[in-house]
């Protein structure tokens, strides 16, 4: 909403082999925007490598942002042979090191000079009364907007452990909110906030820290109570329909935590079965044994017959159709896509 994200919906376009897009003259465009206009703060951003929150409004989630929509644009570099350029806006889609404070591992609104803003309450929206430091968020939130480099971002938070136990906090935490937060905070658990958009990746990020488990346990909660048949059964605000993709998608079983990846990392699914008409004639096909409201963890996933431990999938492979076989079972398999060669592929 803040950033430019259509580079997103055309990177993950390439990424997913669609033609009929020029992706060449997409690239010229989005060059302009990343490395020469100056909106929104960019000019700071490309300057001090972050937008400073006493210059510009709800400057720790136009970072986050930026970031995010720098990685999109590296891709579309690539794609039009700009490998320099490509490289350089990788480095900078690092950029959200910059509003990160390790002493308290939160993101965190930073002032022209460097400093961290003063006071600072991770439920608060923003430092003064001049404006917000994030979009329609708190730092809670905001803290988990990372959906490309995971794990140099664990790096920041002391390690892969210390990070699932920030992230178990995120949905434990008390749900309280300063009187002057946004009404887009909705739906939460914890200071998750599962009715607004920038949390939607954030369950599925137990999978990268080796606790896909932990994952499965959450998608199915808020697939359950976030949800119901009536006029009020979104948990918030259906911006250009993602509640309810949220939905579609977690409910089979699979959720894309880096569109421009082309990967999907493994949920819950709610339904025993359900068959998808990918294109060109071919199916995807998702059957699920054992399912029930207790039996929400995989015990085991094949990908056509043959088994595979792995936490996430491969979009080509399921473009090319096939079969999807979850069994699932009322406690949790901790071994499913705990080790290292089974985790979801981050910044690659």
């Amino acid at each position: 909403m803040i950033g430019y994200h259509s580079a997103v919906v055309i990177a993950e376009a390439h990424a997913k082999g669609f033609t009929g897009i020029d992706y060449k003259t997409a690239w010229k465009q989005y060059r302009k925007r990343a490395m020469d206009d100056d909106v929104h703060g960019l000019a700071l951003y490309r300057k001090l490598g972050y937008i400073p929150s006493d210059q510009v409004d709800e400057a720790v989630s136009r970072t986050l942002e930026c970031a995010y929509d720098d990685w999109a644009v590296s891709h579309l570099a690539d794609a039009a042979g700009a490998h320099g350029e490509a490289h350089k806006l990788r480095e900078r889609s690092r950029n959200y090191r910059n509003v990160f404070n390790r002493e308290s591992t939160f993101m965190q609104p930073r002032l022209s000079d460097g400093s961290w803003a003063q006071p600072f309450d991770p439920r608060a929206v923003g430092h003064s009364k001049r404006w917000r430091d994030f979009t329609e968020s708190n730092a809670w939130q905001a803290t988990f907007l990372n959906q490309h480099d995971l794990y140099g971002y664990m790096d920041l938070f002391g390690g892969r452990e210390v990070f699932a136990a920030k992230l178990e906090e995120l949905f434990t935490t008390s749900s309280e909110l300063p009187p002057d937060a946004p009404p887009d905070i909705d739906g939460l658990v914890g200071q998750y906030a599962h009715g607004n958009e920038p949390s939607h990746h954030v369950a599925y990020l137990f999978a990268y820290a080796g606790q896909a488990y932990k994952t499965q346990a959450m998608v199915r909660r808020l697939l359950v109570e976030q949800y119901h048949d009536a006029r009020n059964g979104l948990s918030g605000n259906e911006d250009c329909g993602q509640m309810s993709a949220w939905f579609v998608l977690s409910a089979l079983g699979l959720y894309a935590v880096d569109p421009v990846s082309g990967h999907y990392v493994v949920g819950s699914p709610l339904f025993d079965g359900a068959t998808v008409e990918v294109g060109q004639g071919k199916t995807l096909r998702i059957e699920v044994s054992g399912n029930s409201d207790k039996n929400v963890y995989v015990q085991s996933l094949a990908w056509n017959g043959a088994p595979t431990t792995r936490s996430w999938l491969k979009h080509a492979d399921l473009a090319a159709g096939g079969t999807l076989s979850f069994v699932m079972g009322p406690e949790p398999n901790k071994a499913f896509g705990a080790s290292g060669k089974d985790l979801p592929p981050s910044f690659a």
